[in-house]
């Protein structure tokens, strides 16, 4: 692979923001990364030389409490609150010794540094749901790092997709929370002139080399010394961009080249030693235990779902109207001596019953798995009690379709069988259901795939459940996959029920 950076120096202050800033493919990101200890070599090692934390030699290992890192897209829960999400990373990243009330002021901390108070209540939304602002979310995603009050905070274009009042409130925000000792890096795309000057330093890339490293108002007279003078009544950082994607390859690598040799001298080690300090010792990032994730997270689920009433209006809605259908064309099966018949209304409400509990959730991974890489990334919980909390948060919701379905069909089809034991069945069988699409949308790579596979992994189940095609006629060497299907038991013990 090609080598993306090459020889950088720099370094950064405690109480000063840095914008470290570069052309599409500069090796913004990548250094980023590589400072946050998200590049890893074969070995598992971060991959970068001479690191050190107050000119004391640190590794990535040491240094991961110590950094939080704020990703580019805003992959928050919307039908939370900004304090509700505050409060989540709280419960489960702060160690067991915070109590209840020093959690609880940390995270009003938090809301006051950032300038939440006006939404702190509010839900976050998303494209169904109306909610805050670009701007409040993205404060909100950097409020949720800053609650285990990290030494340094790393972010990925914090001002992408806002608007110029709005990026400038987000970087004002960062500002006074360097001012308050943290040190601030982030990557920043062309910012506007009042953006710009918001910063202490600013790291300028070019093809992976150091153009400029320093204080941003010295920039000008730098580019002045190297003969590419900012004009006037011109944004310094729309010039420096401009130069950068206009100048040619071979003569920015000379201007690198020139900065380097001219700044041989200077030891960014020596720097930050100058400046004194210990590696700093804040809060340890920790991970609560396993019962305190499970029921955090369960919490968090069961808001997500009597908070989204248009998925539970849409859920019960179709259950009722796709089982009134039913119940119109097998009215009165269970009097008549039509056995075949008497056996499709059973089977049809046992098939009904696992796609409606299949649907929403296959569609669930794909949409949240942005947010689920983001908190299991940074150690918030584990996939263990995320897949649990999502099941038993199932279990009411798929039982109360379950009712639902029996107490619009077991009358008006006259079945016979127990009724309790019949929900219970559904019941089973709609759980089975939801654990196959929860893991099959955990590998889909999206909506979309999840969508595709949905037929795919369901309709297997129809064939085996032993309606449409007697076992003993399907081939011997494929036979065996009956014992994977749930629907056949579901609709084995629904019909030893019913007769």
């Amino acid at each position: 692979d090609p080598q993306v950076l090459k020889s950088l120096k720099g370094y950064a202050k405690p109480g000063e923001i840095v914008a470290i800033m570069g052309a599409s493919g500069s090796g913004k990101t990548s250094l980023l990364n590589v400072l946050s200890g998200r590049v890893v070599s074969m070995n598992g090692h971060v991959v970068t030389s001479k690191f050190t934390v107050n000119g004391h030699p640190t590794s990535g290992e040491e240094l991961g409490p110590q950094i939080a890192y704020v990703m580019q897209e805003d992959t928050l829960c919307p039908t939370s609150t900004p304090r509700e999400a505050l409060e989540f990373s709280a419960k489960l990243r702060l160690p067991p010794s915070v109590t209840d009330a020093e959690r609880t002021r940390m995270v009003n901390d938090v809301i006051t540094i950032l300038h939440l108070d006006r939404c702190a209540d509010t839900l976050i939304g998303d494209e169904m749901i109306k909610g805050i602002s670009g701007g409040e979310k993205r404060r909100t995603s950097i409020g949720v790092e800053l609650i285990t009050s990290p030494s340094i905070l790393f972010l990925d274009e914090p001002t992408s997709g806002l608007d110029s009042f709005a990026a400038y409130n987000v970087i004002q925000a960062l500002k006074d929370l360097a001012g308050l000792g943290c040190t601030v890096l982030c990557t920043i795309h062309q910012p506007s002139s009042e953006v710009f000057h918001l910063f202490d330093r600013t790291i300028l890339l070019a093809e992976g080399r150091t153009l400029y490293d320093g204080r941003v108002d010295q920039l000008c007279d730098h580019f002045m010394r190297i003969g590419y003078p900012v004009p006037e009544e011109t944004n310094p950082a729309d010039h420096v961009m401009f130069l950068m994607q206009t100048l040619d390859k071979s003569l920015l690598k000379d201007l690198c080249m020139a900065y380097a040799a001219a700044n041989d001298k200077f030891d960014p080690h020596t720097a930050c030693a100058l400046d004194g300090g210990d590696i700093p010792r804040k809060l340890k990032r920790v991970q609560a235990g396993w019962f305190t994730q499970f029921m955090v997270l369960g919490m968090r689920e069961v808001q997500t779902v009597t908070r989204n009433k248009g998925a539970l209006i849409a859920r019960f809605g179709s259950a009722i109207g796709l089982n009134l259908i039913f119940a119109l064309i097998f009215y009165k099966v269970g009097n008549g001596g039509d056995i075949q018949s008497h056996f499709g209304a059973l089977v049809f409400l046992a098939i009904s019953a696992m796609f409606g509990a299949a649907q929403p959730v296959i569609l669930t991974f794909p949409a949240e798995r942005p947010r689920f890489v983001r908190e299991y990334a940074t150690g918030t919980y584990g996939a263990v009690p995320y897949f649990w909390s999502k099941l038993f948060t199932e279990l009411p919701l798929t039982f109360l379709v379950a009712l639902v379905v029996f107490l619009v069909t077991y009358w008006t089809e006259a079945l016979k069988g127990n009724f309790i034991l019949h929900v219970l069945i559904v019941w089973l069988v709609s759980i089975a259901a939801s654990s196959t699409a929860l893991f099959a949308g955990s590998i889909a790579s999206n909506v979309k795939v999840a969508t595709e596979a949905l037929p795919a992994i369901f309709v297997p189940q129809i064939l085996f459940a032993g309606f449409f095609i007697k076992i003993e006629l399907i081939p011997v060497w494929i036979r065996w996959a009956q014992y994977l299907c749930s629907l056949k038991f579901g609709v084995n013990l629904i019909i030893l029920n019913e007769f």
